[in-house]
C-alpha cells in the first residue's frame, strides 16, 4: 500500500512536459481502440482500458491544476508589479518642498545629477525610495572647500525609473 502511495506522489512531482506526454499517450491509445481491435488487441483493451482512462484523467487533472496555479502566480506577480509601479509614481508625483526642489534641480541638469550632502534626511529618504542614487566615486576635497568636513557633498544622480516617471509627467517638474 505504501509503495502505491510513493508511486502516486512521484507521479505528482513529474515535470509538466512528462504529464502532457502521458495525457497525449493515453488519448492516443484510447483513440486507436477501433483500429487495434482488428489486430486481435481486444484482450488488451478489455483488461487495461479502465487503467488507461484513470491514468489519463489523473495526468490531465494534475496538469490542469498546475497550469491554473502558474496562471494565478503570474497574474499575482503582474498585479504586484503594477501596484508597486503605481505607488512609486504616486510617491514621485506627491513630492513636496525640499525633496521636490532636489528632483527638479536634478531634472533640469543636462546629466540629471547634482551634489548633495549625504546625511540630509531628505536625501536619505529619496535614496531609500530609489528616486536618486549615489555614485560610488571617491571624491577627494580640501578642507577649505568644504563647509562641514563631517558631511561633505557627494555626487547623486536621478534613478532611471524615476526619470521615466518624471519625463512622463514633465509638466510638474519644469
Amino acid at each position: 500500500m505504501i509503495e502505491y502511495l510513493k508511486t502516486f506522489l512521484e507521479a505528482l512531482s513529474m515535470k509538466p512536459k512528462t504529464k502532457f506526454v502521458g495525457v497525449v499517450f493515453g488519448i492516443v491509445l484510447l483513440c486507436l481502440k477501433p483500429f487495434l481491435i482488428q489486430y486481435n488487441m481486444n484482450w488488451f483493451y478489455n483488461k487495461f482500458s479502465w487503467i488507461i482512462i484513470l491514468i489519463t484523467l489523473f495526468f490531465a487533472a494534475s496538469l490542469t491544476i498546475e497550469v491554473i496555479i502558474e496562471v494565478c502566480e503570474w497574474s499575482k506577480n503582474k498585479y504586484n508589479r503594477w501596484k508597486a509601479e503605481r505607488d512609486y509614481e504616486k510617491y514621485i508625483l506627491g513630492l513636496s518642498d525640499k525633496k521636490l526642489a532636489i528632483v527638479k534641480k536634478f531634472y533640469a541638469n543636462e546629466y540629471h545629477q547634482g551634489y548633495l550632502r549625504e546625511n540630509d534626511t531628505n536625501v536619505i529618504e529619496l535614496v531609500n525610495m530609489d528616486v536618486i542614487m549615489e555614485l560610488n566615486n571617491e571624491i577627494i576635497v580640501r578642507e577649505s572647500q568644504v563647509e562641514d568636513i563631517n558631511d561633505p557633498e557627494f555626487l547623486f544622480v536621478l534613478h532611471p525609473s524615476a526619470l521615466q516617471v518624471i519625463e512622463k509627467n514633465s509638466k510638474k517638474f519644469n
